[in-house]
This record gives C-alpha cells, structure tokens and sequence, in this order.
C-alpha cells in the first residue's frame, strides 16, 4: 500500500511537474522577442550617439545582452569585421543561423528579424533609426499579445497537469 501511495504521488508530481514545464515555455519567446529589443535598442543609441561603426557596434551589443542575441550579434560583429566582400546582411543570416534553434521565436518572428538585417550597412542614419523603430513596434506589439496570451495559457497547463496526474492515478488505482 505505501508503494502505491509513493507511486501515485510521483504519477501526480510528475505531471504537475510537466504542466508547469509547458507553462514555462509559454514566456519563453516572450522573452526571446524582449532581448532582441534591448538589442536594437542598444544599435540605436550605437548609431545616433556614439557613432560606433557596424562591426563593433555588434560586438558591443553582444557584451550586454544575454540569451541567443548575445551569440548572435558577437558572431556578427566579428563576421562584419573579417569582411571579404560579403553584403552585410548575408553576414546576418549566417549569424542567425547559428543560433536559430535555440529560440523559441516563430517563423513569423524570424521573418521579422531577418528583414531588419536587409537594412543593415545600407541606410542612412534616419533610415536606419527608422527600420528600428519599426522592428521595435512589431516586438512592442507581439509581446502584448504573447504575455496576454500566456497569462491565460499558465493556469491552463498548470490546471491540466495537476487533473491529469489526479486522473491517472484514479485510472490505473
């Protein structure tokens, strides 16, 4: 009997467990999108104040960011400054691709991310700061919606995880 106690509170545990797992991941891309954000945050005052060109302005920016933007943005900063007469933003895709899978960002994200590097090395100054603000209203948008989303999600997957632990143990008692 105290083996099947033991057990079913394992069962219980362990789903409650992978409940609030799921739960987690719903801020995750939130998140992602949030440190992107304070990547291009960190360009634009790069480019408006400081007048830092591109290659270290990446690699600055990969110093104060953490999660995948700071591989990413390092990895381009140093593309950027071995050069060799790559366009920029083939330089981005490159250093996006080394870190693309570990987000959790959607196609729709990436698309968005992908079309800011096409800007990159090209603009002006204003032109630049204004591909940034767009980007940034896209992010601003999309976390909203995400963060409402997830807030929903949470309790949902947290709920469903501690009920399905409950019924399984009921099931196979």
């Amino acid at each position: 009997m105290l083996m099947q106690l033991i057990g079913a509170m394992a069962v219980v545990g362990g789903a409650a467990a992978l409940g609030f797992y799921y739960a987690a991941l719903e801020t995750q891309r939130t998140l992602d999108l949030l440190e992107f954000k304070k990547a291009l945050l960190i360009l634009s005052s790069e480019i408006e104040y400081m007048r830092t060109p591109l290659p270290a302005a990446a690699v600055n920016i990969g110093k104060r960011v953490q999660r995948w933007v700071e591989p990413m943005f390092t990895r381009f900063g140093e593309l950027l400054a071995q050069g060799e007469g790559e366009t920029a933003y083939r330089l981005w895709m490159q250093a996006i691709g080394e870190v693309k899978e570990q987000t959790r960002l959607s196609e729709e994200d990436w698309a968005v991310v992908e079309g800011f590097g096409k800007t990159l090395g090209y603009l002006d100054k204003e032109m630049q700061r204004n591909a940034i603000e767009y980007t940034l209203s896209y992010i601003d948008e999309k976390a909203v919606a995400l963060q409402t989303q997830a807030d929903k999600n949470k309790k949902m997957y947290r709920s469903l995880g501690v009920v399905g632990g409950l019924l399984l143990v009921v099931v196979l008692w």
